[in-house]
């Protein structure tokens, strides 16, 4: 199925104004990372980016695993004056890394510095979800890199989207079946509290 048709639908049943994926992903070492937003109409502006990350944060901590937060821009400090959507999506940038200090999450905007957001995070956010797109098709079906599928964040229930690209598919299961297995764990532990 087309990604539009499988969102819509699950929009439909959660009833959800968006959908929210964040797709996990592996480095040149083999570390694994998460990148959002990946969809071209996700991530559209500042508070839809900051929802996600917060969403992502959230699903990712409930199944054990704590992030670390690389903000991206769309160029270096030094380059603010190299146009407004520049000067915007590193101001943008600083601001939701402020926002998410403040929350108690260690989160930095590493500007366009995207190698560094991957080595020092787990949880890389795209300027927009055209730019974490093509972030995503570059690595992943240009460079080699293993992705295992994007787990939608904003639903109680476990769903990893996937590539229509694969013709194996047992990894974005694997995920799945690690995501539910945690999920529950951490659900027994709060209920022994």
């Amino acid at each position: 199925m087309r990604s539009s048709e499988t969102l819509a639908e699950l929009k439909k049943v959660f009833h959800l104004a968006e959908a929210m994926r964040t797709a996990v992903l592996e480095d040149s070492s083999g570390k694994p990372f998460l990148l959002a937003p990946v969809g071209i109409d996700e991530g559209r502006d500042f508070d839809s980016r900051l929802r996600l990350v917060q969403h992502a944060i959230s699903y990712f901590s409930s199944a054990g695993w704590e992030l670390n937060v690389g903000i991206l821009s769309k160029g270096r400090l030094e380059d603010k004056n190299r146009g407004s959507e520049i000067k915007s999506s590193i101001e943008e940038g600083d601001r939701m890394a402020e926002i998410l200090t403040v929350e108690g999450h260690n989160s930095w905007n590493f500007t366009i510095l995207v190698e560094d957001a991957v080595k020092e995070c787990e949880l890389v956010v795209a300027p927009d979800g055209v730019a974490g797109n093509l972030m995503f098709r570059t690595l992943h079906l240009v460079g080699g890199r293993k992705a295992y599928g994007a787990p939608v964040v904003n639903i109680p229930k476990v769903f990893v989207d996937t590539s229509r690209t694969r013709s194996d598919f047992s990894d974005p299961i694997r995920l799945a079946a690690g995501l539910f297995q945690a999920q529950a764990k951490q659900r027994e532990v709060a209920l022994k509290l």
